[in-house]
């Protein structure tokens, strides 16, 4: 284990649990607030409430030395981070971009009864006209507007894509990551992918030794420290990004958390040893 790991747990930890005591403390019954702006609320809680969950399994897995048990955490907690980057990088384009991602939730919920469906669980009647017409408003929707653009000679590059299922940004992920921003921090995220699939890498690693008629190979279950400091690596920096977009949106000042800049400069001061 790489030997910057055990403060690096630490500090996470601590991260984690001011971030769930600023979330919990910021919760309200009820708000009023127009429609649009009450959906992002909602939103940006949910997001800080998955982030924390990821936080802590990959945290815990860590903990134990089971790096690899937090590898696909830690990716959410990053696509969480650039969706939320993403919606709000243009302030004349985030109600398009929120709404887009809303969008997305109708398909999803038509997908997902699909999925039930086919696996002979039931739905509900009233469930599947509920989602069977929100996808077909959804589909007409984008494909109506794409048409439009088409025949008003809109530009390629500004036209609206037509409806691409589980897409919502409508672009792909390296666009989305050039535009906030986070082109160099993408590199560890590229890292996280090659390790959470099997890939010739991961299988060429399993070959301890081979002469030309024989492969010994380690198949062995074992605890997998060598990726915990990656993972913690890009989770506090994650959570970090989350908790400061959770924080402005909803007016909680620095000043009565100043750990959060002792954190944070105990996390750079660990990482430049």
């Amino acid at each position: 284990m790489d030997e910057k790991v055990p403060e690096l747990l630490d500090l996470t930890k601590k991260l984690l649990d001011l971030s769930k005591d600023i979330f919990e403390e910021s919760l309200t019954p009820h708000e009023s607030l127009e429609r649009i702006n009450a959906l992002y609320s909602v939103f940006l809680r949910v997001q800080m409430q998955e982030a924390l969950r990821f936080g802590y399994g990959a945290y815990y897995s860590c903990y134990h030395g089971w790096g690899h048990g937090g590898i696909g955490a830690s990716r959410s907690i990053y696509e969480i981070l650039l969706d939320i980057k993403y919606i709000n990088q243009d302030e004349t384009l985030k109600e398009e971009r929120f709404t887009r991602f809303l969008d997305h939730g109708d398909e999803y919920l038509y997908h997902k009864m699909r999925i039930i469906l086919e696996s002979g669980q039931t739905v509900s009647q009233k469930d599947q006209d509920k989602y069977t017409n929100a996808y077909n408003q959804l589909k007409k929707k984008y494909n109506d507007k794409h048409k439009q653009e088409v025949d008003s000679n809109v530009e390629k590059a500004n036209a609206t894509p037509k409806h691409r299922p589980y897409n919502w940004a409508g672009i792909d992920l390296s666009e989305k990551v050039k535009m906030v921003n986070l082109e160099q921090f993408h590199q560890l995220y590229k890292n996280l992918s090659n390790l959470s699939h099997v890939s010739i890498g991961a299988t060429l690693a399993t070959i301890a030794d081979s002469t030309e008629n024989q492969i010994e190979m380690d198949l062995s279950l074992y605890p997998s420290p060598i990726h915990c400091f990656l993972v913690l690596k890009v989770m506090f920096t994650c959570i970090s990004g989350i908790l400061e977009e959770y924080m402005t949106y909803f007016k909680i000042e620095y000043s009565d958390h100043p750990i959060l800049e002792n954190l944070w400069k105990n996390y750079q001061k660990l990482l430049n040893e």
